[in-house]
């Protein structure tokens, strides 16, 4: 995909080869020939490379996408719930031993069969379930759809109701299955450790003290309504797009849902703050940040390539381990990479995303389902792809365009 090329681009760069110039340029070139809506930036030794906006990030408005631009980073939040998490533990367990004890601790320790999440019925694998399992998705529990709409709002309790009562999917710390349902639960132990809401307490911790002052944690409503409110003009809409010309979503994810799995709002230079702060010891104490970059789960049994830390993968590449998370939700996709070897950052973050476009959602849905199974990462989108193309003629012509950036194209 688009993203996952970027990203093999820059891990394949050398600190001297890079020019600003260059990325500059062929973007440029790229971007006249291939479908770019966004923000990109690169930086090294906490020096800025190359930043800019391309496409629209609001068509109503008829505003362009800068540097400045706000988006939904989706599934990027969970490195920031980790180190949210991470971060109380460690001032209520001030030792590396204390910590790693509290992460090892049960669920139900920190959400007892009386807090009101469970509405009275904790389920038993609360006392199976640990934090340490939530952080690296090996937990087994399952991550159910909710209802689409827009006007349902719903409690923390009644989103947990949603999968509270199915058994799990395997054996905790047996297996690894991507899970948002875990980052949710992750959440609301924050929120009942620090006694505010976890987007005060992002803010408090982090956004404030880094200087993140583009990036924002929303607890209620969605897009749509931080648009209409006119209170928030840097953020993007997002937008689908396969043959006609590019359309608004028509829904959004509600931001209490999303929470700490995925609904910060940021902006490209934010992150770029936050890879330098993170990955410098700068944001947590240093035994604590190599905790959470610890490489606890190999994601495929096969690939010895790639594990997931907390909230956030390490990926082995013969020019330097790369730290990296994906995200994707209706109308964004995002990427945010780090490589220790030279302090090389890339993030990219666009309000355009055709895997939500409504022409084809359901076919993904109904494949993704079929596929389930299998594990390895490059079989599976292969499989989906050819199942998607079959079905939906055309698709995955506009997926290259939208995805397909080589490292000739940029450097």
């Amino acid at each position: 995909m688009f993203l996952y090329i970027l990203f093999l681009m820059i891990g394949s760069l050398k600190a001297t080869a890079i020019s600003p110039e260059t990325i500059a340029s062929k973007i440029q070139r790229f971007q006249q020939a291939h479908i770019i809506n966004g923000a990109v930036a690169v930086a090294q030794n906490n020096s800025v490379l190359y930043a800019n906006g391309f496409g629209t990030a609001d068509h109503i408005a008829n505003q362009p996408c800068t540097a400045d631009t706000q988006f939904f980073i989706a599934s990027i939040t969970k490195q920031f719930t980790a180190a949210a998490l991470l971060h109380i533990l460690w001032h209520q367990n001030p030792s590396i031993e204390s910590l790693k004890a509290a992460l090892h601790t049960p669920l139900s320790h920190y959400l007892p069969s009386s807090d009101p999440i469970w509405s009275g019925s904790m389920p038993q694998w609360a006392n199976k379930v640990t934090l340490h399992h939530m952080l690296t998705h090996t937990s087994g529990l399952p991550s159910p759809g909710f209802q689409s709409s827009e006007d349902i709002i719903l409690t923390p309790a009644e989103v947990t109701a949603f999968f509270k009562s199915k058994p799990l999917l395997f054996k905790p710390g047996t297996s690894y299955q991507y899970c948002y349902s875990g980052y949710f639960l992750l959440s609301q132990i924050i929120e009942r450790l620090s006694g505010k809401s976890l987007s005060a307490y992002l803010h408090e911790s982090f956004f404030k003290p880094l200087g993140m002052k583009s990036t924002f944690l929303p607890e209620s409503g969605t897009c749509r309504t931080m648009k209409t409110s006119g209170k928030y003009p840097n953020v993007a809409r997002g937008y689908t797009y396969i043959k006609q010309p590019m359309n608004e979503v028509k829904l959004y994810g509600r931001n209490a849902l999303l929470c700490g799995s995925g609904g910060i709002v940021s902006s490209i230079s934010d992150l770029l703050i936050w890879n330098q702060h993170l990955h410098n010891n700068q944001a947590l104490p240093p035994e604590v940040t190599a905790l959470m970059l610890t490489s606890h789960v190999q994601i495929d049994p096969k690939d010895s390539s790639i594990f997931y830390c907390y909230g956030i993968k390490k990926i082995s590449d013969p020019q330097g381990d790369i730290f990296r998370h994906e995200g994707s939700m209706s109308g964004f996709i995002s990427t945010l990479q780090y490589r220790p070897r030279d302090q090389l950052s890339f993030v990219v973050l666009q309000n355009y995303n055709i895997y939500y476009a409504e022409e084809f959602k359901q076919i993904v849905d109904e494949e993704c389902k079929k596929l389930a199974s299998i594990k390895n990462e490059k079989i599976y989108k292969a499989l989906l792809d050819r199942a998607i193309n079959k079905k939906f003629p055309g698709f995955l012509d506009v997926k290259r365009r939208h995805e397909m950036i080589q490292l000739k194209d940029i450097i």
